[in-house]
């Protein structure tokens, strides 16, 4: 074996074990080595080095089952470091920053009051800056180790923002912008490909599994065999301009008949504004699904999202499908609804439920990416931190 051989299998090694750390949360190294199959000696090594480099931490913890020593625990060191997700949509920015154990420690909204492009970067940086200089205090020694953005429209793999409908932008670059200020690795993905991998990390450790985002416009965000699959230039996903009137309302992106038109929440805003001016939309929904009360327009809005979710089963066959919006999240009778509607014999899945982290998840997605690449794994489970398993996310 020469030397090229011996570092790939170290590297090799090292991914291995931090992936199977942190997916236990906390483990001794007879543990290590009995789920990992890696003799004592090689983990020892590895060990110390990623002790040495203040990713893992020793603990001493609980009661030794027989006299003797208690076990030393190995985890990450979550307070040595920790990564921003940064979610940049059309009225509002969200930051979130999580530690080395992907715990959200802090988030903050910052409403916009332009879509000027160099504008909302300089409102982004006036309030990142601050609070990187702060963690970077409180985050020792590692500090700042990465940032994930997630835009509301299609991003290039080579991280370039090509259009985002909402804003105009073309052609622009985040990382650029950020890399120069922070000198810290950025990631740019599709706001709907970061949900999806937000809720994979902290929800559904599943190889494959679909998430769609139905705030404003409609995004698919896809998990395949643990990876996101972004197509060929990385424009898959672009589903709410899958067109389900072929004569239908025009579209920005020049088609006619758009899905997101007919199923995003944006457009049942609008029908619930027109039919219940009196309510706001939120109240609407919420008599709709509570009293019972027969609404046209909700019924509307259902037949066109049960449409686009029959040909998205049916082109995929995905095993979950988790949507995402405003108003399905926390309404169990929503997709009820919903899932009646879907009559197709050919629809084979096993479950479609909403979103248990909301408008966070592309943050958190992008605090997620900049921690798995900074670690170096294919892989990243917080499942069992159970991190978000009621309102935790009001920090």
């Amino acid at each position: 074996m020469d030397t090229g051989d011996a570092s790939y299998i170290k590297q090799l090694n090292r991914r291995i074990l931090i992936e199977e750390i942190i997916k236990n949360i906390s483990l001794s190294r007879s543990d290590l080595s009995r789920n990992t199959g890696l003799n004592k000696a090689t983990i020892s090594v590895q060990v110390n080095e990623l002790i040495n480099e203040n990713i893992v931490i020793e603990k001493t913890e609980g009661e030794s089952v027989s006299r003797g020593r208690k076990p030393i625990l190995l985890e990450i060191n979550g307070g040595a470091g920790y990564s921003v997700g940064i979610d940049i949509d059309e009225h509002s920015i969200l930051l979130a920053f999580c530690d080395l154990k992907g715990e959200l420690f802090h988030k903050t909204w910052v409403p916009l009051e332009t879509i000027d492009f160099e504008e909302v970067m300089e409102q982004l940086m006036n309030h990142l800056t601050p609070a990187i200089t702060q963690f970077n205090e409180q985050y020792k020694p590692i500090g700042l180790i990465g940032i994930g953005v997630g835009v509301h429209g299609i991003v290039s793999n080579e991280n370039e923002i090509i259009y985002t409908p909402k804003q105009q932008w073309s052609r622009l670059h985040v990382e650029n912008v950020l890399k120069e200020t922070y000198n810290k690795p950025v990631y740019v993905d599709n706001n709907a490909n970061l949900c999806v991998f937000a809720e994979q990390v902290y929800y559904e450790h599943i190889p494959d599994l679909f998430c769609i985002t139905l705030y404003s416009g409609i995004g698919l965000g896809i998990i395949n065999n643990h990876n996101i699959y972004r197509g060929y230039q990385g424009f898959a996903g672009e589903i709410g301009h899958m067109i389900v009137e072929p004569k239908g309302i025009p579209c920005p992106c020049g088609n006619k008949g758009c899905w997101e038109l007919y199923a995003s929440e944006k457009a049942l805003k609008k029908q619930l504004n027109e039919k219940y001016p009196e309510l706001s939309p939120q109240e609407s929904i919420q008599q709709i699904l509570e009293e019972g009360v027969d609404s046209e327009v909700l019924d509307y809005y259902l037949d066109y999202l049960s449409i686009g979710l029959n040909n998205i089963i049916n082109i995929f066959n995905p095993e979950k499908i988790i949507l995402n919006g405003a108003f399905i999240n926390g309404h169990t009778d929503f997709i009820n609804n919903l899932e009646r509607k879907l009559t197709s014999k050919f629809n084979n899945y096993l479950q479609i439920r909403a979103s248990f982290l909301g408008d966070n998840a592309c943050a958190l997605g992008g605090a997620a990416v900049a921690l798995k690449n900074f670690f170096g794994v294919n892989m990243l489970n917080h499942v069992n931190y159970h991190y978000f398993k009621s309102d935790l996310l009001e920090i």
